[in-house]
């Protein structure tokens, strides 16, 4: 799993890829049961800048990630996939959004955006034009 830390030599933030082992103890009292856990060990498997993180999981989210993709499903594929914590999930979707020019205006849903003035989005659009010698067509997506 990973977890986002500040270095304290340098202040820039960075990801620990962490593993956790712990045991599970279940007290029965009468008809109620309880679980207690004790962490047994925690171990730094690795660590990787920000920029280098968002880098790789944009690399493996590329053909995921498309207009109006719902932040939860991002979220989901996220902490499933990625190994990322609940946490640091919504930091990561706001990078994610940043690199990639994303908006969400909703608060459920990213959109590419493509600044026309300052302070105004409009979704992407590609132009396709097809030419024959009979007629011309411009397809809008």
């Amino acid at each position: 799993m990973f977890v986002k830390i500040n270095c304290p030599v340098c202040g820039s933030e960075a990801y620990h890829n962490i593993s956790l082992s712990a045991l599970e103890h279940m007290n029965f009292e009468g008809e109620k049961q309880a679980y207690r856990y004790i962490i047994e060990n925690i171990e730094v498997k690795g660590s990787l800048p920000e920029e280098d993180f968002i880098r790789s999981i944009l690399q493996g989210m590329q053909k995921i990630i498309y207009d109006g993709i719902e932040v939860e499903v991002l979220r989901g594929i996220l902490e499933e996939n990625y190994g990322v914590t609940g946490a640091c999930c919504m930091d990561l979707i706001e990078r994610i959004q940043l690199e990639l020019d994303m908006y969400c205006p909703d608060r459920k849903r990213l959109y590419f955006a493509e600044t026309e003035e300052l302070g105004s989005y409009t979704k992407k659009k590609t132009f396709y034009l097809t030419l024959d010698p009979f007629s011309t067509y411009l397809t809008c997506f």
